[in-house]
């Protein structure tokens, strides 16, 4: 259990979180340079021009994809909509800002407010937001074994968006759950690629403690850049137990950005932090306020789209699936097609679940996908029918996931004729009948011995027939011998 839900500390964590999400453009945020991903292997210092090196003179011009696609987010989450946001410079030094500040948002930024459904514990929760706003990425600094530090500045540039979160959460899996709802959205709207994974979704949680039923906001601090779940859940832990030990023993916890040492389990203070004075924000002079017009409103409501979230309550309220069937099936567009267009053919929703996430997942796991829903119809159509029985489906659309052959061939292939062809009752007296030592022993008390008789019948069947269904008639027909 997470220290931080622990009831028997008598201290409760309180949790913000800021994500910046790398969104998915053609061109870096304010220059013509291609945007590449942030681990992407390419040559360093390649994709570079004077306006994101920032050399003097040069002109910034803010990427309209970028602020198409934060707009369809915020649009999607109910934020309010700046109509007037203004883009500010955010002034401190590191070598991997060349510029001496970062173009970003501060006091108008692009919008506020809003929220984002999620599910935790089989239950609806809901995180408010405080802010969404445009920013540009910093390069990338490397530090060599011999000391020496160098710098690509490919990423230095690349749109970013940014968003904030209310202090709305109290344990790691709180976190994790609403970042996997918000992955999954950003993912679905086309506005990132948000894998964590790459370095293009990166999670900076603010983290303060205070005696479980107080409802103050104490001292905060931030642990900076968290690219995986595990590690988040792993950091919040420990930087809670930090704080709550500087308490009892009688000190205080001071502002500050920490960094998560993995090795050792800990956080590490980076440096005292700063507030907004320090960065000294001002209107960047280069760059005019951003005007939403109904124009640009109009190109982000185009991509807007049902979340995952929407996905899973809507087929487990209308649909009848349960929560956990409808969540594999909405958190992955490949099975989603594949239920949704069965359904359209008239297949029951519930016995379409159940092979999108049985049959097509299990085999998904074996190789890439070359079949198309149409194939998985044609053989749910051939079960309802009584063309094929259970296990003469399964085996069918194995064939025709492995072979890429349609379900007619298939069928006419293995020669399978249902379920009616032979009625099961007489194949089981033929097998009864042919295997009179087997017979003898079930009825001496070795009844793990019917199984031999299942699998004779299953081969006479082609795999036509129900192997419980089977072991029930056979126990029956020997009983009434």
């Amino acid at each position: 259990m997470f220290m931080a839900i622990d009831v028997t500390t008598g201290w409760e964590t309180v949790i913000g979180l800021e994500v910046h999400a790398q969104i998915t453009t053609d061109t870096k945020m304010y220059c013509s340079c291609p945007s590449v991903n942030s681990t992407e292997l390419t040559e360093a210092n390649r994709y570079v021009c004077p306006v994101c090196l920032g050399h003097p003179g040069t002109l910034p011009r803010p990427n309209r994809q970028a602020v198409v696609r934060a707009l369809t987010l915020a649009l999607k989450l109910g934020s309010q909509i700046n109509e007037r946001s203004v883009f500010a410079r955010k002034n401190y030094f590191y070598p991997d800002l060349p510029k001496g500040y970062q173009i970003s948002q501060y006091d108008l930024p692009l919008a506020e407010g809003g929220e984002l459904p999620y599910w935790h514990n089989n239950a609806k929760h809901t995180a408010r937001l405080v802010r969404i706003h445009l920013e540009e990425d910093t390069a990338r600094l490397f530090h060599l074994d011999d000391g020496t530090a160098v710098l690509d500045y490919n990423r230095g540039g690349v749109p970013l968006i940014e968003i904030v979160s209310q202090p709305d959460f109290h344990d790691p899996a709180e976190c994790v759950a609403y970042l996997d709802e918000l992955r999954g959205l950003l993912q679905r709207l086309r506005v990132s690629e948000a894998a964590m994974e790459s370095g293009n979704m990166r999670c900076e949680p603010n983290i303060s403690v205070r005696p479980r039923g107080s409802t103050e906001l104490r001292t905060k601090t931030e642990i900076k850049n968290l690219n995986s779940f595990a590690t988040l859940r792993r950091a919040v832990e420990a930087e809670a137990q930090r704080q709550i030990e500087l308490y009892e023993s009688g000190q205080t916890v001071h502002q500050a950005t920490m960094r998560y040492d993995e090795a050792r389990g800990i956080t590490v203070p980076m440096r005292v932090k700063e507030t907004a004075d320090d960065y000294r924000y001002f209107d960047d002079p280069d760059i005019p306020p951003l005007v939403i017009t109904k124009r640009l409103l109009d190109s982000a409501g185009e991509d807007v789209r049902a979340s995952i979230f929407e996905l899973r309550q809507m087929m487990a309220e209308e649909d009848g699936i349960s929560h956990e069937m409808a969540a594999t099936i909405a958190d992955d567009r490949i099975l989603h097609r594949f239920y949704r267009l069965c359904c359209k053919d008239g297949h029951d929703n519930r016995e379409v679940a159940k092979w999108v996430t049985g049959e097509l997942v299990r085999l998904l796991r074996e190789k890439p996908l070359r079949t198309e829903p149409g194939e998985l119809s044609k053989v749910l159509g051939k079960l309802k029918s009584n063309e094929l029985t259970l296990p003469q489906a399964r085996d069918v659309f194995e064939t025709i996931y492995l072979t890429g052959k349609t379900c007619e061939a298939v069928v006419q292939e293995k020669q399978y004729s249902g379920a009616d062809a032979i009625p099961l009752e007489q194949v089981c007296r033929e097998v009864i009948a042919a295997n009179p030592q087997i017979v003898a022993d079930i009825q001496a008390g070795k009844t793990n011995a019917v199984q031999v008789l299942v699998g004779a019948v299953m081969k006479k069947t082609r795999g036509g027939a129900d192997p419980q269904s089977t072991r029930q008639l056979l126990l029956r027909l020997l009983n009434a011998g």
